[in-house]
């Protein structure tokens, strides 16, 4: 199944799953009237026949489409030869879960109808896991979709090609490569990295960054020798892949080169927070006096977004380099939206507020205590001796 087909049957079950739930909260706010004798047990719904035609045909079709990405989906989970990434986990047990649901409500409806009071709950969870496992998975296959899109624009297609001529891969001439910078050719190398090299890697690894075509026709060419439980990696199939894998490498430098840009804005921050602690911590002495309410208000305000300030006293006191440390964690990790000011202030007010002795600086003198049974100095003078009582 292609990214296209799978983009828009998974819209079509996300927009066929809440439109049934929502019109069937609006037949339930029909009364139900008797029926002696009738089949429901709860008497017969007094609701437009025409919409209950319509919440039925709603139902066969989010079945109809279940079954069929179902059909796709599941004998791929039992090929996949590593352990699951967390994100295929959930997907897989929300489609689980919604087959459950919808065996249960069935059931209901055909035969067990004195249960019929549940079927509103029912659906409501069946709406709650299609918009969890659309949620997981649309956005992924839209990308996929727009960047398949790009691939096969009319310049990228000529950029393959000469990429391809000029790699030095051997059996691939300017002949061989203009037939790998085709749409049909690119198509079938898209097919074989999502369902012969996804079997055994996530995505996620492999497009973790652009190569050169070659590196990527040795690596492809390395992974056809390795035994698997899938599909065997033809050889074929390695010039194909490795000219999808160059089609996509724009879109994959686009992402490596905004993960970088990140990486080096949050590294600038982290490095201008360590030297405005260094240039505090040198002036601190001669520093005017800061407003500590001030800055006390400055650090429940900032430091509150994320976590209690009972974490700051389980952490115990610290030093000033430490508490540096601690707040330029914040900052990497935790993305705290900080400034360079409110970093140094928030720091001197830790480091005034909960101190620490640095295990550089030396303790105080404690006196020595007086010896004890030690032979006197040979000049020493005896003790003169006590005068007696009554003397």
């Amino acid at each position: 199944m292609g990214t296209a087909l799978s983009m828009w049957l998974g819209i079509a079950f996300l927009v066929i799953g809440v439109t049934a739930t929502v019109l069937q909260a609006w037949l339930w706010s029909f009364p139900m009237l008797p029926d002696p004798g009738g089949p429901d047990p709860n008497g017969k719904s007094s609701a437009p026949p025409f919409w209950t035609k319509v919440h039925r045909l709603l139902g066969v079709l989010f079945v109809i489409i279940y079954i069929f990405m179902m059909w796709h989906m599941i004998p791929r989970l039992w090929e996949y030869q590593f352990e699951l990434p967390a994100r295929t986990v959930m997907h897989a047990v929300m489609g689980i879960l919604i087959g459950c649901l919808l065996i249960a409500k069935i059931a209901i409806i055909r035969w067990f109808q004195h249960f019929g009071k549940s079927l509103p709950a029912l659906g409501l969870g069946v709406m709650m896991c299609t918009v969890v496992l659309a949620t997981l998975s649309l956005p992924f296959a839209m990308r996929a979709h727009g960047m398949n899109v790009q691939v096969f624009e009319p310049e990228n297609l000529s950029r393959v090609e000469r990429v391809l001529a000029s790699s030095g891969i051997e059996g691939i001439d300017a002949l061989k490569a203009q037939e790998l910078a085709s749409e049909d050719s690119l198509g079938k190398g898209r097919d074989v990295l999502m369902y012969k090299c996804a079997v055994c890697h996530d995505m996620r690894t492999i497009l973790m960054k652009p190569r050169s075509a070659s590196s990527w026709h040795k690596i492809s060419d390395r992974m056809a020798d390795k035994p698997n439980l899938g599909p065997p990696l033809l050889p074929e199939d390695i010039s194909l892949v490795t000219a999808y894998l160059v089609a996509i490498s724009p879109n994959l430098q686009k992402t490596v080169k905004g993960k970088r840009e990140e990486e080096r804005k949050k590294a600038e921050r982290v490095a201008g927070v360590q030297q405005a602690s260094e240039a505090k911590q040198e002036e601190k002495k001669e520093e005017p006096p800061y407003d500590k309410e001030a800055a006390k208000s400055l650090y429940e305000e900032q430091c509150t977004q994320c976590h209690e300030l009972d974490d700051t006293i389980d952490h115990g006191p610290d030093t000033y380099e430490g508490w540096t440390k601690v707040v330029q964690q914040m900052i990497v990790e935790e993305e705290a939206e900080i400034t360079d000011e409110q970093a140094t202030i928030i720091i001197r007010y830790l480091a005034e507020t909960y101190p620490k002795v640095d295990a550089g600086e030396p303790e105080p003198a404690k006196p020595e205590p007086a010896p004890v049974n030690e032979e006197p100095p040979a000049d020493a003078k005896p003790p003169e001796p006590e005068e007696e009582k009554g003397a």
